[in-house]
């Protein structure tokens, strides 16, 4: 991370800090020493931005100073703390001005100022008989209006122009109607708690969580924070039971418990864990693979002396899907434990973003049987098949008869350009006493009958090229498979 990005997060946290917790005054120290640490012996420049498709939070650095309307800083190598914990300080305020420092420089926005206003004059309207030329001759007059007395908003409910561009605002009657709802579900949601009616309180909470994103920016990080509180871990783990019980209540449960984040990441760990699980593992896996941020959870469990525990941290990685898991699940592939090495290598499979191709090549290669289907299955799934040429060159040398009918199968299924022309290969690879470098009979039906494991135009074209090609019972096989497909599509 470089020195702009670091002093952004550093400094952001020191404003963030003195806003919403001003009496945290080790935190601020740590923040304040740490920013002024990265513009010790170089300078930074930062600029809030002119255009934005999305307005940044009003905690980040970047909201504030649009919020203050500070178009860029520049901070000098050796900036004093107290000149830092001063600008941070105007920041976080509403109305305190953010001035420069001698080793600051604050740039504002200039504002444009607006044309010179036109001598008053008699204006003209309706009412004298007149159209008014800029509001045009079929433009009504505010006392034409269908519901002239509605009036307008007045006071704090008179909607600025410029707040309600930058902050999306509804209008002032859906907003009411919109709190009156929240504070309605609101009381369902205690209600529902302190009677332990558990299905109640997940529709009241399953409708608050589908209403924040209509909640006003502003105000949306703080509602979702007061929810959060609402539900203590005591009700995380009654959803969790309810959907352990009921599974027509699992997707609901599961979307309440993934916008809760890491506190009902932890409830369902601990419940995966717990055993085997095999009625709800699915769910289980289904609502921690949704959640990034538990990555760092999941990581120790690698580690752990019972092998279920591995295994559940081996499928979670999968599920989640980041690079850097492959670096975790490779030294897997010598455990021990022949359940844990397949987990391992399936995980492998499922990362496709990762570098698994050379521990899939390796696998391929194991010593076990069981781990070197595994490790089929896993090529085959892998960013669709890319590794599919290993599986061809593997089947020369593998002598285990379930491991090559597996990789055999994968190849079928794949249905690619690659892996048809290499079951087309052993299908006209014949053995006999002069070539011992071909393959059975058994094994070039086997290949035959893969293609038509997949209805791909690749496999279609290959059985139509061994039916013209090739002799005897591989010939007779290609035509029965042709003869079906066509059959059961006419």
């Amino acid at each position: 991370m470089d020195a702009t990005s670091t002093f952004i997060q550093r400094f952001g946290d020191l404003v963030a800090l003195l806003r919403v917790d001003p009496g945290n005054d080790a935190a601020q120290d740590l923040a304040l020493t740490a920013a002024a640490a990265v513009v010790e012996a170089e300078p930074v420049v930062i600029e809030a931005g002119v255009e934005w498709s999305v307005i940044p939070d009003d905690l980040t650095l970047k909201g504030r100073l649009i919020a203050r309307q500070v178009e860029a800083i520049r901070v000098a190598a050796g900036a004093e703390p107290h000149e830092l914990l001063a600008l941070a300080r105007a920041l976080s305020h509403d109305t305190v001005p953010v001035r420069s420092s001698p080793s600051i420089d604050v740039r504002m926005v200039q504002v444009i100022a607006p044309p010179p206003a036109s001598p008053p004059g008699p204006r003209r309207g309706r009412l004298d008989g007149a159209p008014d030329a800029r509001r045009g001759a079929e433009r009504r007059g505010w006392s034409e209006r269908r519901r002239p007395g509605w009036g307008r908003p007045a006071g704090i409910e008179r909607r600025q122009t410029n707040d309600r561009r930058m902050t999306g605002e509804r209008r002032v009657a859906l907003l009411v109607e919109q709190q009156a709802e929240i504070g309605r579900l609101h009381e369902l949601l205690l209600r529902s708690m302190r009677a332990l009616a558990w299905d109640g309180a997940l529709t009241a909470a399953l409708a608050l969580v589908r209403l924040v994103p209509r909640v006003p920016a502003s105000g949306r990080r703080t509602f979702g924070i007061q929810l959060r509180r609402t539900i203590p871990r005591r009700a995380v783990e009654a959803l969790v039971d309810v959907a352990e019980r009921e599974p027509e209540q699992r997707e609901r449960a599961g979307e309440v418990l993934r916008w809760i984040g890491l506190d009902a990441a932890e409830v369902v760990l601990e419940r995966l864990l717990q055993g085997e699980a095999l009625g709800v593992r699915g769910f289980y896996y289904e609502v921690l693979g949704a959640m990034p941020g538990v990555y760092p959870l999941v990581t120790p469990l690698l580690a752990s002396r019972h092998a279920h525990e591995v295994r559940h941290g081996a499928a979670l990685l999968a599920r989640l899907g980041q690079p850097s898991g492959v670096a975790e699940l490779v030294p897997l592939m010598t455990h021990s434990e022949e359940s844990v090495r397949t987990a391992a290598v399936r995980a492998l499979g499922e990362i496709h973003g990762g570098p698994s191709a050379d521990p899939l090549r390796q696998a391929l290669h194991h010593t076990d049987s069981h781990t070197r289907i595994a490790a089929a299955e896993a090529i085959g799934r892998w960013r669709g098949g890319a590794l599919a040429l290993l599986l061809a060159a593997a089947l020369e040398s593998e002598r285990n008869r379930d491991v090559w009918q597996a990789m055999i199968h994968v190849l079928g299924r794949l249905g690619t350009l690659e892996s048809c022309s290499a079951l087309a290969s052993v299908a006209l690879s014949r053995r006999n006493m002069l070539r011992r470098q071909g393959f059975s009979t058994t094994q070039r039906l086997a290949a035959v009958e893969a293609l038509g494991l997949n209805s791909a135009p690749a496999a279609r074209t290959t059985l139509e090229r061994l039916s013209h090609h090739a002799e005897g019972v591989v010939r007779d096989a290609a035509d029965r498979i042709r003869g079906a497909d066509q059959q059961q599509a006419g």
